[in-house]
């Protein structure tokens, strides 16, 4: 009896000190982990997630890789776009560098220089006629007239001074009229010429009128060039015309007198022809 009653104190000693050992040293060891694995494990799915990133930052550093690799995936997106900006500036460096401003300021220093040739080349030099003196293109034509009459065998025509006045009238008057109708009479109106009184005939004075020549011939053209050239054009052109040249160069009028006018860029000529001196 005493060695089953020491036997059994001694199971008992034993079991009181398994269950002491088992309060301390296996929780470190195995039952704790597995315990705790199973209960992550349950928990996990459901709630305790905050609590074992909390727990396991230590041991699972690692995991945080992959998230922080997958921000770092992110972050090249961002280190993509910030390139970009920085390949802006780089493009705003070019403007600040100011080489075309210089070569604008060279460009506009030489712009005058380009500008003073178109300036002299207006002038058209060798093409713009200067200033022709009308009177001299009158006396040319009678004179070109007359070596065209005497080429033909026919007297040369007299000049009129007093006719003359009468021929630049008619000249200025086709300017706006080219006809040989006028409303005012140049004859009339300058009082050349021989007068002759209607009322001798039964008439009234209203129908009385001078008489100062009895033909003319009327041109007009865009004539240019000297004075020498113009009075030819003008005389060979009525020398070639059968119509005007039948009076123009007929000894039958050997009186002649030549209006010129110039208006709208074209020049007008009248030369009158007489039978007889009227008024000198």
């Amino acid at each position: 009896m005493k060695k089953i009653i020491i036997l059994l104190l001694c199971c008992g000693m034993l079991i009181s000190m398994v269950g002491c050992g088992g309060n301390t040293a296996p929780p470190p060891t195995e039952s704790p982990p597995t315990t705790v694995s199973e209960t992550i494990i349950t928990e996990t799915p459901t709630e305790t997630t905050p609590p074992v990133t909390a727990v396991e930052p230590t041991e699972k550093e690692k995991e945080p890789v992959p998230t922080e690799s997958k921000t770092q995936a992110t972050e090249p997106t961002t280190t993509v776009t910030e390139p970009t900006t920085t390949a802006k500036p780089v493009e705003e460096s070019k403007p600040t560098a100011t080489p075309k401003p210089t070569e604008s300021s060279a460009a506009e220093n030489t712009v005058p220089k380009v500008e003073e040739p178109p300036q002299e080349e207006e002038i058209y030099v060798g093409i713009q006629w200067p200033e022709v003196d009308p009177a001299e293109i009158e006396r040319l034509v009678i004179e070109k007239v007359n070596a065209y009459r005497i080429a033909q065998g026919d007297a040369a025509a007299t000049m009129l001074p007093g006719l003359t006045e009468v021929a630049r009238y008619r000249a200025n008057e086709l300017t706006t009229n080219f006809s040989h109708t006028s409303s005012r009479d140049a004859c009339n109106e300058l009082k050349y010429g021989e007068f002759v009184d209607m009322t001798l005939y039964g008439l009234t004075a209203e129908d009385s009128y001078y008489q100062g020549y009895n033909r003319e011939a009327i041109g007009m053209g865009e004539w240019f060039g000297t004075a020498e050239s113009m009075s030819y054009r003008i005389a060979e052109g009525f020398h070639y015309s059968k119509g005007h040249w039948s009076y123009v160069g007929s000894s039958k009028y050997p009186y002649i007198a030549v209006g010129v006018a110039k208006a709208n860029g074209k020049w007008y000529v009248c030369i009158c022809m007489s039978e007889e001196n009227y008024g000198g």
